[in-house]
Protein backbone atom coordinates (compact mmCIF):
# COMPACT_ATOMS: atom_id res chain seq x y z
CA UNK A 1 0.00 0.00 0.00
CA UNK A 2 1.38 3.36 -1.05
CA UNK A 3 1.53 6.25 1.39
CA UNK A 4 -0.04 9.41 -0.03
CA UNK A 5 1.56 12.73 0.87
CA UNK A 6 -0.66 15.32 2.54
CA UNK A 7 -0.48 17.42 -0.64
CA UNK A 8 -1.79 14.50 -2.70
CA UNK A 9 -4.65 13.96 -0.29
CA UNK A 10 -5.52 17.64 -0.45
CA UNK A 11 -5.53 17.53 -4.25
CA UNK A 12 -7.80 14.49 -4.16
CA UNK A 13 -10.17 16.31 -1.80
CA UNK A 14 -10.21 19.44 -3.96
CA UNK A 15 -10.74 17.57 -7.23
CA UNK A 16 -13.72 15.72 -5.77
CA UNK A 17 -15.37 18.85 -4.40
CA UNK A 18 -14.69 20.85 -7.55
CA UNK A 19 -16.32 18.17 -9.69
CA UNK A 20 -19.28 17.38 -7.45
CA UNK A 21 -20.12 20.98 -6.55
CA UNK A 22 -20.29 21.75 -10.27
CA UNK A 23 -22.14 18.63 -11.49
CA UNK A 24 -23.97 17.11 -8.52
CA UNK A 25 -26.34 19.81 -7.36
CA UNK A 26 -29.25 18.68 -5.19
CA UNK A 27 -31.67 19.03 -8.09
CA UNK A 28 -29.48 16.70 -10.16
CA UNK A 29 -29.36 14.21 -7.28
CA UNK A 30 -33.18 14.16 -7.15
CA UNK A 31 -33.35 13.59 -10.89
CA UNK A 32 -31.00 10.62 -10.65
CA UNK A 33 -32.90 9.15 -7.70
CA UNK A 34 -36.17 9.34 -9.62
CA UNK A 35 -34.83 8.20 -12.98
CA UNK A 36 -37.10 5.93 -15.00
CA UNK A 37 -34.40 3.34 -15.66
CA UNK A 38 -34.75 2.09 -12.08
CA UNK A 39 -31.03 2.30 -11.46
CA UNK A 40 -31.27 4.97 -8.79
CA UNK A 41 -27.82 6.46 -9.41
CA UNK A 42 -25.79 7.99 -12.23
CA UNK A 43 -24.23 5.54 -14.66
CA UNK A 44 -22.61 8.46 -16.48
CA UNK A 45 -21.30 9.83 -13.18
CA UNK A 46 -19.84 6.42 -12.34
CA UNK A 47 -17.93 6.48 -15.60
CA UNK A 48 -16.67 9.97 -14.85
CA UNK A 49 -15.46 8.83 -11.42
CA UNK A 50 -13.46 6.15 -13.21
CA UNK A 51 -11.98 8.67 -15.63
CA UNK A 52 -10.87 10.83 -12.71
CA UNK A 53 -9.18 7.83 -11.08
CA UNK A 54 -11.36 7.87 -7.97
CA UNK A 55 -12.67 4.31 -8.32
CA UNK A 56 -9.13 2.95 -8.21
CA UNK A 57 -7.77 5.08 -5.40
CA UNK A 58 -7.49 2.10 -3.01
CA UNK A 59 -6.99 -0.67 -5.60
CA UNK A 60 -3.57 -2.23 -6.35
CA UNK A 61 -1.40 -0.59 -8.97
CA UNK A 62 -1.38 -3.89 -10.85
CA UNK A 63 -5.04 -3.39 -11.80
CA UNK A 64 -4.79 0.31 -12.60
CA UNK A 65 -5.33 1.60 -9.08
CA UNK A 66 -3.37 4.07 -6.97
CA UNK A 67 -2.66 1.57 -4.15
CA UNK A 68 -3.98 3.93 -1.50
CA UNK A 69 -5.46 2.97 1.85
CA UNK A 70 -8.65 3.56 3.78
CA UNK A 71 -7.65 7.17 4.42
CA UNK A 72 -7.61 7.94 0.70
CA UNK A 73 -10.81 6.01 0.15
CA UNK A 74 -12.45 7.94 3.01
CA UNK A 75 -11.72 11.21 1.20
CA UNK A 76 -13.80 9.93 -1.72
CA UNK A 77 -16.56 8.72 0.59
CA UNK A 78 -16.70 11.95 2.60
CA UNK A 79 -17.13 13.93 -0.61
CA UNK A 80 -19.89 11.54 -1.65
CA UNK A 81 -21.65 12.15 1.67
CA UNK A 82 -21.23 15.91 1.34
CA UNK A 83 -23.16 15.92 -1.94
CA UNK A 84 -25.49 12.98 -1.19
CA UNK A 85 -23.95 10.96 -4.03
CA UNK A 86 -26.09 7.96 -4.93
CA UNK A 87 -23.43 5.84 -6.63
CA UNK A 88 -22.34 2.48 -5.08
CA UNK A 89 -19.06 3.69 -3.60
CA UNK A 90 -19.24 1.67 -0.37
CA UNK A 91 -20.82 -1.38 -1.98
CA UNK A 92 -18.25 -1.65 -4.76
CA UNK A 93 -15.04 -0.03 -3.54
CA UNK A 94 -15.10 -1.01 0.14
CA UNK A 95 -17.09 -4.23 0.37
CA UNK A 96 -17.00 -5.91 -3.03
CA UNK A 97 -13.54 -4.96 -4.20
CA UNK A 98 -12.26 -5.29 -0.63
CA UNK A 99 -13.39 -8.91 -0.48
CA UNK A 100 -11.75 -9.77 -3.80
CA UNK A 101 -8.52 -7.93 -2.98
CA UNK A 102 -8.18 -9.62 0.41
CA UNK A 103 -9.22 -13.18 -0.41
CA UNK A 104 -9.17 -13.58 -4.18
CA UNK A 105 -6.71 -15.56 -6.24
CA UNK A 106 -4.33 -13.62 -8.52
CA UNK A 107 -6.69 -14.27 -11.43
CA UNK A 108 -9.66 -12.97 -9.46
CA UNK A 109 -7.79 -9.91 -8.23
CA UNK A 110 -6.80 -9.09 -11.81
CA UNK A 111 -10.47 -8.62 -12.65
CA UNK A 112 -10.57 -5.62 -10.32
CA UNK A 113 -9.25 -3.62 -13.25
CA UNK A 114 -12.89 -3.57 -14.38
CA UNK A 115 -13.79 -1.84 -11.09
CA UNK A 116 -11.10 0.78 -11.61
CA UNK A 117 -12.31 1.56 -15.12
CA UNK A 118 -15.97 1.66 -14.11
CA UNK A 119 -17.10 -1.48 -15.95
CA UNK A 120 -17.83 -3.63 -12.90
CA UNK A 121 -20.21 -2.82 -10.04
CA UNK A 122 -20.20 -5.11 -7.00
CA UNK A 123 -22.31 -5.63 -3.89
CA UNK A 124 -21.58 -7.67 -0.77
CA UNK A 125 -24.48 -9.94 0.24
CA UNK A 126 -23.83 -11.34 3.71
CA UNK A 127 -26.58 -10.34 6.18
CA UNK A 128 -29.49 -12.74 6.41
CA UNK A 129 -33.06 -12.60 7.77
CA UNK A 130 -33.21 -13.03 11.57
CA UNK A 131 -29.44 -12.46 11.88
CA UNK A 132 -29.62 -8.98 13.40
CA UNK A 133 -26.06 -7.66 13.36
CA UNK A 134 -24.49 -11.07 14.12
CA UNK A 135 -21.63 -11.51 11.71
CA UNK A 136 -21.27 -15.29 12.02
CA UNK A 137 -24.93 -16.00 11.20
CA UNK A 138 -24.65 -17.68 7.79
CA UNK A 139 -27.38 -20.15 6.88
CA UNK A 140 -26.90 -19.99 3.11
CA UNK A 141 -25.11 -23.11 1.86
CA UNK A 142 -22.73 -23.86 -0.97
CA UNK A 143 -22.89 -27.61 -1.59
CA UNK A 144 -19.98 -29.12 -3.54
CA UNK A 145 -21.13 -30.35 -6.94
CA UNK A 146 -18.43 -31.82 -9.14
CA UNK A 147 -15.85 -29.10 -9.68
CA UNK A 148 -18.26 -26.40 -8.54
CA UNK A 149 -20.97 -25.58 -6.02
CA UNK A 150 -24.73 -25.21 -5.71
CA UNK A 151 -25.60 -22.05 -3.77
CA UNK A 152 -28.89 -21.81 -1.88
CA UNK A 153 -30.21 -19.35 0.69
CA UNK A 154 -31.53 -15.85 1.28
CA UNK A 155 -29.77 -12.56 1.94
CA UNK A 156 -31.32 -9.48 3.47
CA UNK A 157 -31.59 -6.07 1.86
CA UNK A 158 -28.24 -4.88 0.52
CA UNK A 159 -27.68 -1.43 -0.94
CA UNK A 160 -27.07 -1.43 -4.71
CA UNK A 161 -27.49 -5.21 -5.05
CA UNK A 162 -30.29 -4.50 -7.54
CA UNK A 163 -27.84 -2.98 -10.03
CA UNK A 164 -24.59 -4.83 -9.31
CA UNK A 165 -23.00 -6.78 -12.12
CA UNK A 166 -21.81 -9.37 -9.61
CA UNK A 167 -22.62 -10.18 -6.00
CA UNK A 168 -20.07 -11.30 -3.42
CA UNK A 169 -22.08 -13.86 -1.43
CA UNK A 170 -21.25 -15.77 1.75
CA UNK A 171 -22.29 -19.37 2.17
CA UNK A 172 -21.27 -22.33 4.32
CA UNK A 173 -19.46 -25.05 2.44
CA UNK A 174 -21.16 -28.43 2.57
CA UNK A 175 -23.84 -27.57 5.13
CA UNK A 176 -24.95 -25.31 7.97
CA UNK A 177 -21.88 -26.07 10.12
CA UNK A 178 -19.27 -25.83 7.38
CA UNK A 179 -16.64 -23.13 6.87
CA UNK A 180 -17.70 -19.85 5.30
CA UNK A 181 -16.85 -19.36 1.65
CA UNK A 182 -17.15 -16.16 -0.39
CA UNK A 183 -18.49 -16.51 -3.93
CA UNK A 184 -18.66 -14.22 -6.94
CA UNK A 185 -22.15 -14.64 -8.38
CA UNK A 186 -23.38 -12.86 -11.52
CA UNK A 187 -26.58 -11.02 -10.62
CA UNK A 188 -28.33 -12.38 -13.69
CA UNK A 189 -27.29 -16.01 -13.16
CA UNK A 190 -30.15 -18.56 -13.29
CA UNK A 191 -31.65 -19.04 -9.83
CA UNK A 192 -30.77 -15.55 -8.55
CA UNK A 193 -33.97 -13.78 -7.51
CA UNK A 194 -33.56 -10.05 -6.86
CA UNK A 195 -36.27 -8.20 -4.93
CA UNK A 196 -35.60 -4.52 -5.53
CA UNK A 197 -36.68 -1.97 -2.90
CA UNK A 198 -35.82 1.52 -1.61
CA UNK A 199 -34.01 2.17 1.65
CA UNK A 200 -35.05 4.78 4.24
CA UNK A 201 -33.02 7.46 2.47
CA UNK A 202 -34.31 6.61 -1.00
CA UNK A 203 -31.25 4.75 -2.24
CA UNK A 204 -32.08 1.48 -3.93
CA UNK A 205 -31.00 -2.04 -3.10
CA UNK A 206 -32.40 -5.54 -2.96
CA UNK A 207 -32.95 -8.64 -0.91
CA UNK A 208 -31.61 -11.60 -2.87
CA UNK A 209 -32.59 -15.26 -2.86
CA UNK A 210 -30.39 -17.97 -4.35
CA UNK A 211 -32.37 -20.97 -5.57
CA UNK A 212 -29.89 -23.71 -6.37
CA UNK A 213 -27.51 -21.44 -8.28
CA UNK A 214 -24.89 -23.45 -10.16
CA UNK A 215 -21.38 -22.05 -9.74
CA UNK A 216 -18.05 -23.13 -11.14
CA UNK A 217 -15.08 -23.81 -8.88
CA UNK A 218 -13.55 -20.49 -9.93
CA UNK A 219 -16.49 -18.63 -8.35
CA UNK A 220 -15.13 -19.15 -4.85
CA UNK A 221 -12.71 -16.45 -3.77
CA UNK A 222 -9.32 -18.03 -3.18
CA UNK A 223 -10.32 -21.29 -4.86
CA UNK A 224 -11.32 -24.62 -3.35
CA UNK A 225 -8.46 -24.62 -0.86
CA UNK A 226 -9.33 -21.20 0.56
CA UNK A 227 -9.47 -20.86 4.34
CA UNK A 228 -12.65 -20.15 6.28
CA UNK A 229 -13.65 -16.63 5.24
CA UNK A 230 -15.36 -15.54 8.46
CA UNK A 231 -12.36 -13.50 9.63
CA UNK A 232 -12.34 -11.71 6.28
CA UNK A 233 -16.06 -11.00 6.65
CA UNK A 234 -15.40 -9.48 10.09
CA UNK A 235 -12.74 -7.16 8.68
CA UNK A 236 -14.90 -6.18 5.72
CA UNK A 237 -17.85 -5.25 7.93
CA UNK A 238 -15.57 -3.20 10.19
CA UNK A 239 -14.27 -1.34 7.17
CA UNK A 240 -17.80 -0.87 5.89
CA UNK A 241 -18.72 0.66 9.25
CA UNK A 242 -15.75 3.02 9.03
CA UNK A 243 -16.65 3.89 5.43
CA UNK A 244 -20.18 5.01 6.31
CA UNK A 245 -18.72 7.01 9.22
CA UNK A 246 -16.53 8.90 6.75
CA UNK A 247 -19.54 9.46 4.51
CA UNK A 248 -21.56 10.74 7.46
CA UNK A 249 -18.85 13.21 8.46
CA UNK A 250 -19.01 14.67 4.95
CA UNK A 251 -22.79 14.86 5.18
CA UNK A 252 -22.71 16.54 8.61
CA UNK A 253 -20.27 19.17 7.36
CA UNK A 254 -22.63 19.97 4.48
CA UNK A 255 -25.65 20.09 6.80
CA UNK A 256 -23.91 22.55 9.12
CA UNK A 257 -22.87 24.78 6.21
CA UNK A 258 -26.36 24.77 4.71
CA UNK A 259 -28.04 25.44 8.05
CA UNK A 260 -25.83 28.46 8.70
CA UNK A 261 -26.50 29.77 5.18
CA UNK A 262 -30.25 29.39 5.76
CA UNK A 263 -30.12 31.29 9.06
CA UNK A 264 -28.30 34.14 7.33
CA UNK A 265 -31.08 34.55 4.75
CA UNK A 266 -34.19 33.89 6.87
CA UNK A 267 -35.45 36.91 8.80
CA UNK A 268 -37.59 37.30 11.91
CA UNK A 269 -38.41 40.48 13.85
CA UNK A 270 -36.59 42.44 11.17
CA UNK A 271 -33.23 40.71 11.37
CA UNK A 272 -31.58 37.55 10.11
CA UNK A 273 -31.99 34.47 12.29
CA UNK A 274 -28.20 34.18 12.38
CA UNK A 275 -28.13 37.29 14.57
CA UNK A 276 -29.88 35.51 17.45
CA UNK A 277 -27.25 34.31 19.90
CA UNK A 278 -29.10 31.16 20.94
CA UNK A 279 -29.21 30.01 17.31
CA UNK A 280 -25.54 30.87 16.85
CA UNK A 281 -24.75 28.58 19.78
CA UNK A 282 -26.72 25.74 18.24
CA UNK A 283 -24.83 25.99 14.96
CA UNK A 284 -21.54 26.06 16.85
CA UNK A 285 -22.60 22.92 18.72
CA UNK A 286 -23.36 21.25 15.38
CA UNK A 287 -19.90 22.17 14.11
CA UNK A 288 -18.23 20.89 17.28
CA UNK A 289 -20.11 17.57 17.09
CA UNK A 290 -19.04 17.16 13.47
CA UNK A 291 -15.40 17.82 14.28
CA UNK A 292 -15.47 15.42 17.23
CA UNK A 293 -16.75 12.70 14.92
CA UNK A 294 -14.17 13.63 12.27
CA UNK A 295 -11.35 13.28 14.81
CA UNK A 296 -12.53 9.79 15.83
CA UNK A 297 -12.85 8.72 12.21
CA UNK A 298 -9.39 10.01 11.35
CA UNK A 299 -7.90 8.11 14.30
CA UNK A 300 -9.59 4.91 13.15
CA UNK A 301 -8.44 5.41 9.55
CA UNK A 302 -4.87 5.90 10.71
CA UNK A 303 -5.05 2.77 12.87
CA UNK A 304 -6.36 0.70 9.94
CA UNK A 305 -3.76 1.95 7.48
CA UNK A 306 -0.96 1.43 10.01
CA UNK A 307 -2.19 -2.05 10.86
CA UNK A 308 -2.39 -1.08 14.52
CA UNK A 309 -3.57 -3.61 17.10
CA UNK A 310 -6.24 -1.19 18.29
CA UNK A 311 -7.75 -0.66 14.82
CA UNK A 312 -10.91 -2.67 15.50
CA UNK A 313 -11.74 -0.83 18.72
CA UNK A 314 -10.93 2.50 17.05
CA UNK A 315 -13.49 1.71 14.34
CA UNK A 316 -16.13 0.71 16.87
CA UNK A 317 -15.57 3.90 18.88
CA UNK A 318 -15.80 5.97 15.70
CA UNK A 319 -19.12 4.31 14.82
CA UNK A 320 -20.55 5.18 18.24
CA UNK A 321 -19.31 8.78 18.19
CA UNK A 322 -20.44 9.36 14.61
CA UNK A 323 -23.90 7.99 15.35
CA UNK A 324 -24.28 10.33 18.32
CA UNK A 325 -23.08 13.30 16.31
CA UNK A 326 -25.30 12.45 13.35
CA UNK A 327 -28.42 12.30 15.50
CA UNK A 328 -27.61 15.68 17.00
CA UNK A 329 -26.53 17.47 13.82
CA UNK A 330 -29.33 16.01 11.73
CA UNK A 331 -31.96 16.79 14.35
CA UNK A 332 -30.74 20.33 14.92
CA UNK A 333 -30.64 21.07 11.20
CA UNK A 334 -34.24 19.98 10.73
CA UNK A 335 -35.41 22.04 13.72
CA UNK A 336 -33.56 25.14 12.60
CA UNK A 337 -35.17 24.87 9.16
CA UNK A 338 -38.62 24.63 10.72
CA UNK A 339 -41.42 22.57 9.18
CA UNK A 340 -39.88 22.70 5.71
CA UNK A 341 -36.86 20.76 6.99
CA UNK A 342 -38.44 17.39 6.21
CA UNK A 343 -39.93 18.22 2.81
CA UNK A 344 -38.63 16.43 -0.27
CA UNK A 345 -37.95 19.74 -1.98
CA UNK A 346 -35.30 20.72 0.59
CA UNK A 347 -31.98 18.90 0.87
CA UNK A 348 -31.88 18.94 4.69
CA UNK A 349 -34.49 16.20 5.06
CA UNK A 350 -32.55 14.00 2.65
CA UNK A 351 -29.36 14.50 4.65
CA UNK A 352 -31.25 13.56 7.82
CA UNK A 353 -32.42 10.32 6.21
CA UNK A 354 -28.95 9.52 4.86
CA UNK A 355 -27.42 10.02 8.31
CA UNK A 356 -30.09 7.83 9.89
CA UNK A 357 -29.51 5.10 7.31
CA UNK A 358 -25.75 5.22 7.77
CA UNK A 359 -26.14 4.86 11.52
CA UNK A 360 -27.89 1.52 11.05
CA UNK A 361 -25.61 0.13 8.33
CA UNK A 362 -23.14 -2.53 9.52
CA UNK A 363 -24.37 -2.23 13.12
CA UNK A 364 -25.84 0.62 15.13
CA UNK A 365 -24.27 2.50 18.04
CA UNK A 366 -25.89 0.31 20.68
CA UNK A 367 -24.49 -2.85 19.09
CA UNK A 368 -20.94 -1.46 18.97
CA UNK A 369 -21.15 -0.23 22.56
CA UNK A 370 -22.07 -3.75 23.62
CA UNK A 371 -19.09 -5.18 21.71
CA UNK A 372 -16.74 -2.70 23.37
CA UNK A 373 -18.19 -3.46 26.79
CA UNK A 374 -17.84 -7.19 26.23
CA UNK A 375 -14.18 -6.81 25.24
CA UNK A 376 -13.47 -4.69 28.31
CA UNK A 377 -15.17 -7.25 30.54
CA UNK A 378 -13.16 -10.04 28.95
Amino acid sequence: MASFASEERQLLHESLHDFLSDRYAFEHQLKLARSEDGCGFGRAEWGQYAEMGWLGVALPESVGGADGGMTELAIVLAAGGHYLALEPLVATLVMGAGAVAEMGSPEQVAKLSDVANGKLILAFCHAEPDAGYARDHVMATAMPDGDGYVLSGSKSFTLHAHAADALIVTGRIGGSSGPVGLFVVPREAPGVVVNRAPALDGRLGAAVTFEGVQLGGDARLGGKDAADGLAVVERLIDRGALAVCAESVGAMAAVTEQTLAYLKTREQFGQALSQFQVLQHRVVDMSVATEEARAMVHAALQAVDDGGPDARHAIWKAKVQTARAARFVGGQSVQLHGGMGMTDELAIGHYYKRLSMNEALFGDAEWYLKQLAADVAA
